[in-house]
């Protein structure tokens, strides 16, 4: 059974309500080829968030209060220190970053307290990582600009207040709420923009009730002297189950006929898609998964590298100049206090694909230099953290456009 017989949502409807013809409008293409550099990083929140499925109902607040502790103890203010200092040294033109937390509180709780709300409203802001990250941006005379972000997940818990905040009840709320973003140099001209979240999302069972991480993808439509792309960021589903690795292919499959559909109906372009797929060359062509639409079949299904590989990409590491390496991208411990890295799977990918109107020649993508960034011990803090539970790829290459 093909990856298209799988899935059969209409995507092409919904890209009524994201797109006009005329967002595309006056975009022309020449001859020439140019040079593109461009940077994934999945920023981490910080704790292995999956304590919160351990236990009892009952159970919750502490669980949640040791995730909490974890984010203090990896000081995200510390690690954007040494991620902004990553992107001084190569400087790219777009940014994907996956995984950007926005923590609030509440305090006193009003969960396990009346009057009983569950909604996600807790207002005070304990870290916004995206702020975080552009001040140390700023700091080195950088000029970074938010292109375009999706919200994900959205989700409070209560957790016993171990002296974690300034609060004078037993419990609080902690509320994280999940981005998606793509930054974009200053002298990077974006045409379009647009976010959008994934219609299949795991609903992940805990303690608290099943609890939905929606999860998403960005897109923008960038002119960088005078050549045109377009540069999609994303973040998919964890794998290692098979529900879950049902939606990695859901989300992976949507993903490529959305932007079949994009290429078809409103302007063609060069497409670069970076992100944390959770997968990669050395998982193999098929994995267990329940299927999708429904998730409740057992079968198998592509990863979602073998998704994107099917359907046309070029996974760039494949094709880099350099030295043999294995480009391992996950996954430090879950403090980031490791003192030898522990990264050991590739999952974090830059691709290219080809306009699809037609072919482009043998040196449509040439000149390609790609490398894995903050992996080495000098982009430890000073407190000794890595930048990131996941490295981050950097990568420059040539393409060759044609009229």
């Amino acid at each position: 059974m093909t990856p298209k017989t799988l899935l059969k949502p209409v995507f092409g409807l919904l890209l009524i309500l994201f797109f006009s013809q005329t967002a595309f409008a006056g975009k022309g293409k020449d001859s020439y080829s140019g040079r593109l550099d461009v940077m994934t990083q999945n920023l981490y929140v910080g704790a292995n968030l999956f304590q919160i499925l351990d236990g009892a109902p009952e159970d919750v607040p502490l669980n949640a209060a040791k995730v909490f502790g974890d984010i203090q103890l990896t000081d995200f203010q510390q690690r954007a220190e040494s991620i902004a200092d990553l992107v001084l040294e190569h400087e790219p033109h777009l940014i994907g970053l996956q995984e950007v937390s926005l923590i609030r509180t509440q305090c006193p709780d009003d969960i396990v307290l009346p009057p009983n709300d569950p909604t996600p409203n807790a207002t005070d802001v304990y870290a916004d990582y995206l702020q975080i990250l552009m001040e140390a941006l700023a700091a080195r005379g950088l000029a970074y600009e938010v292109a375009t972000l999706v919200e994900n997940a959205d989700v409070e818990l209560p957790a016993y207040n171990l002296g974690l905040i300034d609060c004078d009840y037993p419990l609080f709320d902690a509320r994280l709420t999940d981005f998606d973003v793509i930054l974009r140099r200053s002298d990077v001209d974006v045409t379009f923009a647009m976010s959008a979240n994934y219609q299949a999302n795991f609903p992940v069972p805990s303690p608290a009730g099943p609890i939905v991480f929606k999860r998403g993808y960005n897109i923008v439509d960038v002119d960088i002297d005078g050549r045109s792309y377009r540069f999609v960021n994303t973040h998919l589903e964890v794998d290692g189950n098979p529900f879950a690795n049902g939606f990695q292919f859901a989300q992976a499959y949507e993903l490529t006929q959305v932007l079949n559909g994009i290429a078809g109906a409103f302007g063609d372009e060069i497409l670069v898609v970076v992100g944390d797929l959770n997968s990669g060359p050395d998982d193999g062509p098929l994995v267990d998964c329940m299927l999708p639409p429904t998730f409740d079949t057992p079968g198998l299904c592509p990863t979602s590298y073998a998704v994107m590989t099917e359907n046309g990409y070029t996974d760039i590491w494949t094709v880099r100049n350099g030295a043999p390496d294995p480009g391992y991208t996950c996954c430090q411990a879950d403090l980031l206090m490791n003192a030898v890295s522990w990264l050991d799977r590739r999952i974090d990918h830059v691709w290219v694909r080809p306009p699809l109107a037609g072919p482009q020649g043998p040196h449509f993508l040439r000149g390609v230099h790609a490398e894995v960034v903050g992996d080495r011990q000098d982009d430890r803090t000073v407190d000794g953290l890595w930048p990131s539970d996941h490295a981050g790829v950097v990568a420059g290459m040539t393409l060759r456009q044609s009229k």
